[in-house]
Formats: C-alpha cells, structure tokens, sequence
C-alpha cells in the first residue's frame, strides 16, 4: 500500500506539472497576443480576460499539490524547529491529517458550487463557469494523495537539521 501510494504521489506530480507548464505556456501566449492585437492594430481581444482568470485559477489549483509533493508548501515551524525528532514527527503528522481533513471536506463542498455553476457559460468563451470551480476539488484530491505519501513515509530522521543537533555554526 505504501509503494502505491508513493507511485500515485509520483504520477500526480508528473500530471500537475505537464498541465501547469502547459496552461503557463499557454496564458503568456494569450496575453501576449491581447497585448499586441491591443496595442499595435486598436482591436482588443476579449476573450482574453476570461481564458486568463479560468487558466491562472487551473494553473494556482493544480500547482498546489506539487508544493505539497516537494514539501514546499508553507509552514509556521516556530513550534515544530522547537521538538525532538520523534516528537517533531507526531506534531508534522497531525498538522498534515488536519490539513487533508480540511482538504477533503474543501472537495465535498465544492461539489454544490459545481454543480449549481456547471449550467452557465462565459459570455467571451464556449467554456462553463463550472470549469473554473472544478479545479479546486482536483487539486485537493492530488494533495490529499501527497500528504498520505508524506505521512506514510516521514521519519524522525527527516526532522530539519537543527531538531536534530546537526546543525552548524556559520561564522
């Protein structure tokens, strides 16, 4: 189960960051193309507007699990830099069970606003508003998948250096 969910945790993070590079590549493009057809020959884009609100909400939503993957998400380690490393250990698994409580109900609860938006579209774009709200429920489901890969393979020996007593002083 372990190495499953380890190999989940990898493909998700492969997954996010083909899409996130793609919608990035893709939002500069757009905005690029707004900005000369804007500028240069007087005849505004528009629907650039709304294509770049649903792309950087897909982009924000679906890079979030890969902070998580590469435990780079923020911290407040003020208590956690202050405990020994088998006790540092329990306190980081309870933060990230809190946290993947506070994720799954986020999916649950997204599921109303989806829904009630999914019968609407943008007025610019042939995308449904519900489109834009969908992302947050994925992205949660990925971090969830990264934060049971953290918990099922954290020891105390990945505490940072300095609960451990390892680290030195620069002079």
């Amino acid at each position: 189960m372990k190495a499953f969910i380890h190999k989940l945790s990898e493909i998700l993070d492969k997954i996010s960051s083909v899409i996130c590079a793609t919608i990035l590549a893709g939002l500069c493009l757009i905005i690029v193309y707004s900005v000369i057809m804007r500028f240069i020959f007087n005849n505004p884009v528009t629907w650039q507007y709304e294509l770049t609100l649903v792309g950087l909400c897909w982009a924000i939503f679906i890079g979030m699990p890969m902070t998580f993957h590469k435990q780079e998400h923020l911290r407040l380690t003020f208590v956690s830099d202050k405990l020994a490393p088998k006790t540092w250990r329990i306190y980081m698994d309870a933060i990230d069970l809190l946290l993947i409580a506070f994720l799954i109900t986020g999916i649950v609860c997204s599921q109303s606003i989806i829904q009630t938006t999914w019968k609407t579209f943008y007025k610019t774009i042939a995308i449904r508003k519900g489109v834009y709200y969908l992302c947050f429920p994925i992205g949660c489901a990925f971090s969830v998948v990264h934060l049971i890969d953290l918990i099922l393979n954290r020891r105390p020996e990945d505490a940072p250096k300095a609960i451990r007593g390892e680290e030195g002083i620069d002079v």
